[in-house]
């Protein structure tokens, strides 16, 4: 019995050790979970029915097809309605976390771009032409890489 005590001591020693190896902003960031699977657009806005966001909104869906083939997400941040990105909704802590990491205050418009990298790649106050983010998206080498080996009718840009 005390030999199964110990064992199960040194177990869970070993993996406490473990976890303490993983670097502290993986284990609290809540975008860790898209890096390198997705690029993320975070629009962040007063309230759900800013005009901004409705237009930005507006001009995704004219682009889906290339919206998703660049694997982009959709993050939504309005102080008055559930924030999200793409499918899965996030803890109010998730999105203190994120406001205070991008300096983006309750009230403020922004529109953030997040490679599959992780990192920001550009942090907007107003709302951008489509073809301004795709630009940048396609000059990034991952998305190069992903040109040249892709067969997706809608490459064209918009």
């Amino acid at each position: 019995m005390k030999k199964n005590l110990f064992s199960l001591i040194l177990f869970l020693g070993a993996i406490a050790t473990s976890l303490s190896y993983f670097p502290v902003w993986a284990q609290n960031d809540p975008l860790e979970s898209y890096r390198w699977q997705h690029r993320l657009l975070l629009v962040f806005a007063p309230k759900v029915n800013d005009p901004r966001l409705t237009e930005f909104k507006q001009a995704i869906s004219t682009v889906q097809c290339e919206f998703n083939d660049r694997d982009l997400l959709l993050g939504v941040f309005a102080n008055d309605t559930r924030s999200r990105i793409g499918k899965r909704d996030l803890t109010s802590y998730d999105v203190a976390a994120l406001r205070s990491s991008y300096g983006i205050k309750s009230n403020d418009f922004a529109v953030i771009l997040i490679g599959k990298d992780g990192m920001r790649k550009s942090h907007l106050s107003e709302v951008p032409e489509m073809k301004q983010i795709f630009e940048q998206i396609d000059a990034m080498p991952m998305r190069q890489e992903e040109i040249s080996n892709s067969t997706n009718s809608c490459l064209s840009n918009p």
